[in-house]
């Protein structure tokens, strides 16, 4: 069972959109995938890949801790035909110096 469970978010700017967070454990093997049912992700979309990575992290990065890199990961090829790349977020606990990794799946954005 993946450590995270999945959910939908709409576009405000288009409420007919909405997007899917992956059920995953966030992990180089099993990260988030973000994805729009029923269709491929368009240039378009790509204008909120940010936004939408800030929303997931908001809702399970531990409070308080801060974030120490961002930086594009190799982390296994998902689907044929795609790039095997993830966003990978490091944050670190300040008191108890606990660093956590949180990979975000980029290869099915154009």
């Amino acid at each position: 069972m993946p450590k995270y469970a999945g959910f939908d978010v709409t576009d405000h700017d288009d409420p007919k959109v909405s997007f899917s967070f992956s059920a995953a454990d966030a992990s180089s093997t099993s990260p988030i995938v973000i994805s729009i049912p029923g269709r491929k992700l368009t240039n378009d979309d790509r204008q909120h890949r940010v936004d939408l990575q800030k929303h997931w992290l908001s809702l399970h990065v531990p409070k308080g801790a801060r974030l120490i890199s961002r930086s594009l990961n190799e982390c296994g090829l998902m689907t044929k035909g795609e790039y095997p790349y993830c966003d990978l977020y490091v944050f670190e606990d300040p008191v108890t110096g606990k660093q956590f990794e949180y990979y975000i799946y980029v290869g099915n954005w154009p």
